[in-house]
């Protein structure tokens, strides 16, 4: 690698030449797509007017809810609902392999963070 530098360092061509060999980084977008705010937005409503009449079922923390906002912020649409759906799939009471918390109310819960 050092020697491709100081061989570009040394180089015989023009001053347009060094442009080409400059790396671009790609535009960080803070954007967010139609499809994750439209996902946002449904599991916010299910946070706040489905989950308070239901109460709660989760035997994670952060909530399998909680998670999946958490995990479409992180990877994206389609990974973050994957990541989700996986979760709910785990949403069950098999044996613990995780590793376990405290939860609000002093009852034990499976700690499970986004990867």
């Amino acid at each position: 690698m050092w020697i491709l530098a100081l061989f570009l360092a040394f180089a015989p061509w023009g001053k347009d030449a060094d442009l080409t060999f400059k790396r671009r980084s790609a535009p960080v977008s803070t954007e967010q797509n139609l499809m994750q705010k439209m996902a946002k937005g449904i599991i916010r409503f299910h946070q706040e007017v489905i989950s308070p009449a239901d109460g709660p079922r989760s035997h994670f923390f952060p909530s399998s809810s909680s998670y999946t906002l958490q995990a479409i912020e992180k990877h994206g649409f389609f990974k973050g609902f994957l990541l989700g759906c996986d979760r709910l799939m785990r949403e069950n009471d098999d044996p613990w392999l995780y590793a376990e918390c405290q939860g609000p109310e002093g009852y034990p819960l499976k700690l499970d963070k986004v990867p």
